[in-house]
């Protein structure tokens, strides 16, 4: 897979528009092409992309620092090439920071930052474990081992106190306190564990089963089963709204977003991304105020918008190639 090796600006951009757009409460969205190795910098107020710096190899999760000033992107893993890198980008204008070289550790993929810290939590799934990254020093601060197969995504509790990690080699859950990167416990999963998201209010996580096409649901004090959703899909991403009533589910393989009523477990409202030309979904965001959904399309090059109130597509943004994860900014990109 190649990468892309030009930095396009606002005059290569393209908006699809598909409806009225909305207010999104973020000034820019940043995307992880990670067929393409760039990240796509997109002003929600125009819907134009603004800027597409080189990310270096295989960029796929990204993490925002609290001030929204920063965004982290990983360098995962793909065919030839194993990431050891995180690579930091100035939100303002796109400008590349610094490269992190997290060796030995590799393949990191998981992301999210740390509270009002410095640092960042990122699983590293060839090594199998999950590592803290000081963001301003540049450097590796702590190592939690999970020892299982396909590290690959984690959530955090809403105090960012503890981690819950999918291993979706090993069929697992780990559960990691991020003050001693320990881990506390690992629970049996389905096959494939891969989506994983906290509820807002920190009582329930969510689990997606890619192989068994299920979602379950956890009690996050006793980490027991308290119930199974059977998707009848392949449930790539799960992400919760902000309000915590409502939870949105990626099919990858049938192009559209399935959202379930959190208490009842019953399906919603089913958003068809088809017509739109978003085809496998694989990432999922909700603006802070709930009113937007947005889902990286891999497959096509692009990020749908969807209004949460009628859950249709509102607009539709040109990326690169292999749209993936999202992260957003309070603060405008410049050209």
């Amino acid at each position: 897979m190649s990468f892309t090796k030009n930095v396009i600006c606002a005059a290569s951009a393209m908006c699809l528009l598909a409806g009225t757009a909305l207010s999104a409460s973020a000034a820019t969205l940043m995307v992880g092409n990670k067929y393409a190795g760039t990240v796509s910098f997109i002003d929600l107020d125009t819907g134009q992309e603004m800027q597409r710096p080189i990310a270096g190899g295989s960029p796929h999760e990204l993490a925002v620092s609290p001030d929204g000033n920063k965004v982290v992107v990983v360098s995962y893993l793909e065919d030839g090439y194993i990431g050891r890198e995180l690579n930091v980008f100035d939100v303002a204008t796109a400008e590349h920071l610094k490269t992190i070289d997290i060796s030995p550790h590799m393949a990191p993929h998981g992301i999210a930052w740390l509270g009002d810290s410095n640092s960042v939590i990122v699983t590293t799934e060839e090594t199998r474990d999950v590592i803290t990254v000081d963001v301003q020093k540049g450097e590796v601060t702590g190592q939690a081992e999970t020892g299982l197969i396909g590290t690959h995504l984690l959530a955090m509790s809403p105090d960012d106190s503890t981690a819950f990690v999918t291993s979706r080699g090993s069929d697992k859950v780990s559960v990691i306190d991020v003050k001693t990167m320990e881990t506390i416990s690992t629970v049996k999963a389905d096959i494939g564990p891969e989506a994983v998201d906290v509820s807002p209010d920190g009582k329930s996580l969510w689990v997606g089963n890619n192989q068994s096409e299920t979602i379950i649901v956890y009690d996050i004090d006793t980490m027991e089963r308290k119930h199974v959703v059977e998707t009848g899909f392949l449930p790539i991403r799960v992400k919760f709204n902000p309000a915590g009533t409502m939870a949105a589910v990626a099919d990858l393989n049938g192009d559209r977003i399935v959202v379930y009523d959190r208490s009842s477990h019953a399906i919603a409202a089913e958003v068809d991304l088809a017509p739109h030309g978003a085809h496998g979904p694989a990432s999922l965001l909700f603006s802070p105020d709930g009113k937007s959904l947005f889902t990286g399309a891999q497959d096509g090059a692009r990020v749908a918008e969807i209004d949460t109130a009628s859950w249709t597509v509102s607009r539709v943004f040109e990326t690169d190639e292999g749209a993936d994860g999202l992260a957003f900014s309070d603060l405008k990109v410049g050209v």
